[in-house]
């Protein structure tokens, strides 16, 4: 049995006749708070639910905030290619699920953004005026190449760690680079070693994330929290590990 987690929802309903009426919802079967990598296959359903006994009820997928994702496969829906969208529609009073597969582009950038967007709508009777819904998105999927896992370090203020030349928290990842700290100075050194120094007048929270390149040439980061001061301070503190 298939888990769909919601993305969004879309409701119209007849400016005339209250009780005539649509509403589309999406879902997909990966959960939007995970990130999804490249070539990842994502399986979206549309299903049309509609009120009172309206001739057809209209839902669209707009190929508009897809990105980096290609819509391999549809089950149920039509191509209109000329209008950018996909369509489906339920008649009568009956609902309809209608399915769609998306494959993430095997090139999609770290960081990119699959947001589909959904528009539902109604017709009363045949050959009347399509009455629609804006066009409206809420929850999508943002594109990993890989995930490394954060760092946490406990630090006296004004104290200095370094992460050591070769350093690579999984193999085939070469470090190119770091991110600025708010309450330190981070520093690259040309044999390739980070070092981060504190503020000694700092206490509380501080971070910087270091990004990594790998196979393809393809970056991916890892955060490092630090928590400055005595953990006996700040209630909650992450546990010291280095």
């Amino acid at each position: 049995m298939t888990d769909w987690f919601p993305l969004s929802e879309a409701r119209v309903a007849h400016p005339r006749d209250p009780g005539l009426g649509g509403l589309l919802q999406l879902a997909a079967d990966t959960d939007p708070l995970h990130p999804v990598v490249p070539g990842q296959k994502v399986t979206l359903a549309l299903t049309l639910h509609p009120s009172g006994t309206p001739y057809r009820t209209y839902g669209y997928l707009m190929e508009e905030g897809l990105g980096p994702a290609a819509v391999a496969r549809v089950q149920g829906m039509a191509h209109m290619a000329d209008k950018g969208r996909y369509a489906a529609y339920a008649t009568g009073a009956e609902p309809r699920t209608v399915t769609c597969l998306l494959k993430i582009d095997d090139e999609a950038p770290e960081g990119a953004v699959v947001l589909p967007h959904v528009v539902v709508g109604l017709m009363a009777n045949q050959g009347d005026k399509l009455i629609s819904s804006s066009r409206l998105n809420d929850r999508g999927f943002r594109v990993r190449r890989g995930w490394l896992p954060g760092r946490s370090m406990t630090l006296q203020p004004g104290a200095r760690v370094t992460i050591p030349a070769g350093y690579s928290p999984e193999q085939g990842l070469l470090l190119t680079g770091s991110t600025f700290a708010r309450h330190g100075t981070v520093t690259c050194t040309s044999d390739g070693a980070v070092s981060y120094q504190a503020d000694p007048g700092h206490r509380g929270y501080d971070r910087f994330a270091l990004s990594y390149e790998a196979v393809g040439g393809h970056t991916v980061w890892s955060e490092i929290t630090l928590f400055l001061g005595y953990l006996g301070e700040a209630p909650g503190a992450l546990p010291e590990t280095g």
